[in-house]
């Protein structure tokens, strides 16, 4: 049971407020902060006299006393964050003033660089970007996102990978949709969201929104089941990504768009050959010991021990298992950009470790994600009146040839 003055990540709220602040974490800022208040306001209402009592009552009508009034808060406290992170235009705002005194912002590991390349004239008409584990997912989407929305390629064109020559992801542009490999596991996810959140700053896209679709293992639930993620936690069930910056800990809250994730799962259809929810996502720095798996190099457990883990966290409220949400909730949340996780589950854990479905459903449920974001982004299209788009296509604009080529030599060689 947690103390009176602790928040849902776990910070102790006895601590003071300059604490909580250097902690800069936004969740304690605007839930835990304002049930500090409540419970000292209610606790202070015992000593005063009736006439007193009404009085305070009426003075802490505001304070939200549901769950709903919270959430209902916190957006607003959002709201007013939102110039910390936006200019006036929607664009986005770098939290990195250090940024701005460099000659030449290198991405290394997209091989794009911000005088190398025109990136306003590439990037500049993005609106959603999607990314998938891996380089043969997202080519495959971004094909699939160019049928669905109606994109037509200039003559003699093709679909080009723009991060060819970094050898690490692989990127693709349809029209209003960058489609981007991240790799394995969260450090891989970390890097490439803070060179694609400076991407959309130098080519100053207004107002982005990121997607993640992928794989996962369900905890309950049958293979081939569509989970979007309400809420990303570690493998100790809280919903923070820690990260050691020059030798301090500090806590980023993993949230993610609630509203879009509704609004997700209002564009399944009563047709689709499977089911589609909302669920909470436990992500782990493990695909072996870290899921509680039997079958890694190394097991110092028993299957009761795995089971009982299992269970308990699916009591908790863990539909799936993964390896990238908790980072890709805590960067974009931090960047203060509208995001939401899609996985499709492999297997329900607890029946198996092991990936047991032929190639071929396996295939098929992969597409599954991708589906339902290309529904999303397909309505918002529509609705803006943008479908059958013609355009850029992804070809390099290249503004100083010198310095591309110094892009690649650099993107080539850095580990």
């Amino acid at each position: 049971m947690p103390d009176e003055f602790e928040c849902d990540c776990g910070v102790d709220f006895q601590a003071t407020q300059e604490f909580l602040e250097g902690m800069g974490c936004d969740v304690c800022k605007s839930r835990g902060v304002q049930k500090r208040m409540r419970l000292e306001k209610e606790k202070r209402l015992v000593d005063l006299k009736p006439h007193q009592q009404q009085q305070q009552a009426v003075a802490a009508a505001h304070l939200p006393e549901s769950m709903e009034e919270e959430e209902q808060e916190y957006e607003e406290f959002l709201d007013g964050r939102k110039a910390q992170v936006r200019y006036p235009d929607g664009t986005v705002k770098l939290r990195n003033p250090h940024i701005e005194l460099m000659d030449q912002d290198i991405l290394y590991h997209l091989a794009l660089g911000s005088e190398s390349h025109d990136l306003v004239s590439m990037f500049g008409d993005i609106k959603f970007v999607v990314m998938g584990g891996t380089p043969k997912r997202v080519e495959q989407f971004a094909y699939y996102i160019m049928q669905e929305i109606g994109h037509k390629l200039p003559a003699g064109t093709t679909l080009l990978d723009i991060s060819q020559y970094s050898y690490r992801y692989s990127m693709y542009k349809v029209g209003p949709v960058l489609s981007i490999s991240h790799g394995m596991g969260i450090p891989s996810v970390g890097i490439l969201l803070h060179e694609v959140i400076k991407l959309m700053y130098h080519a100053r896209v207004k107002d982005p929104i990121f997607f993640r679709i992928g794989t996962c293992g369900g905890i309950g639930i049958e293979g081939g089941t569509v989970v979007i993620s309400e809420e990303a936690v570690d493998g100790m069930l809280r919903p923070v990504l820690e990260l050691p910056v020059l030798g301090k800990l500090h806590s980023r809250p993993a949230r993610l768009d609630k509203k879009l994730a509704r609004e997700l799962k209002a564009l399944a259809s009563a047709e689709d050959p499977y089911d589609t929810m909302i669920g909470k996502t436990m992500c782990t720095y493990d695909f072996y010991e870290g899921q509680g798996r039997l079958d890694g190099a190394f097991c110092d457990y028993s299957d009761e021990d795995k089971m009982a883990f299992l269970n308990r966290v699916h009591e908790a409220g863990v539909t799936n298992i993964e390896m990238e949400s908790l980072s890709f909730a805590a960067l974009t949340h931090h960047a203060g950009i509208k995001s939401a996780v899609i996985c499709v589950t492999l297997l329900d854990r607890l029946k198996g470790d092991q990936v047991l479905a032929p190639k071929e459903v396996l295939h098929e449920w992969q597409e599954r994600p991708q589906k339902l974001v290309s529904r999303y982004i397909k309505r918002y299209l529509q609705m803006k009146g943008r479908l059958s788009l013609d355009g850029h296509c992804g070809s390099m604009c290249v503004k100083s040839p010198r310095r591309f080529k110094l892009v690649q030599q650099e993107s080539e060689h850095v580990d």
